[in-house]
């Protein structure tokens, strides 16, 4: 069964994939295609998807969950010789997480999950030690509240109703 934090994950990182379809966008949670590793460039994107918290103190279907959201702008000092790069980067994550406020929202819905509010929290800028020969970092910080129903499995297995005569 996919958990609601992968699929939030997923769909967040395809929404920024396709505002910066020039950068490597990788989920924690997303798999990689079997044979290959899952690893980037010094420059890429990082999204990550936690439950924060859960708003009814009993589990089941359809119970209300708040899930963080961390999108991170790994940008590589040597990608990036004006600056211009990390800066345009960042517009571009920034304006792909907007467009989830409000009705935007409903972007996330699918296999079994239906989102309820997405809240832009924080964002933070640092220097990127990682990066080779150093870099610039900027993470988005979001607030997801949804609910996750499962669907049913059937096992493709259709029960046919007693015929009477």
């Amino acid at each position: 069964m996919i958990e609601p934090e992968e699929i939030i994950e997923a769909k967040i990182a395809a929404l920024v994939a396709a505002a910066l379809p020039s950068m490597d966008v990788i989920g924690a949670l997303s798999p990689v295609p079997e044979g290959e590793q899952k690893n980037s460039p010094d420059t890429y994107v990082s999204v990550f998807a936690d439950i924060a918290s859960q708003d009814l103190d009993f589990q089941g279907p359809g119970v209300p969950f708040a899930y963080s959201v961390r999108v991170t702008v790994h940008y590589a000092n040597a990608d990036d010789a004006t600056g211009a790069g990390f800066r345009d980067a960042c517009r571009a994550v920034r304006s792909a997480l907007a467009a989830l406020l409000g009705d935007g929202c409903a972007a996330l819905d699918g296999n079994g999950f239906s989102c309820d509010a997405f809240m832009l929290t924080s964002t933070s800028t640092a220097l990127d030690a990682n990066a080779e020969n150093g870099g610039m970092a900027k993470t988005y910080n979001a607030t997801v509240n949804g609910r996750f129903t499962p669907e049913q499995e059937t096992n493709n297995v259709t029960e046919q109703p007693p015929q009477t005569n």
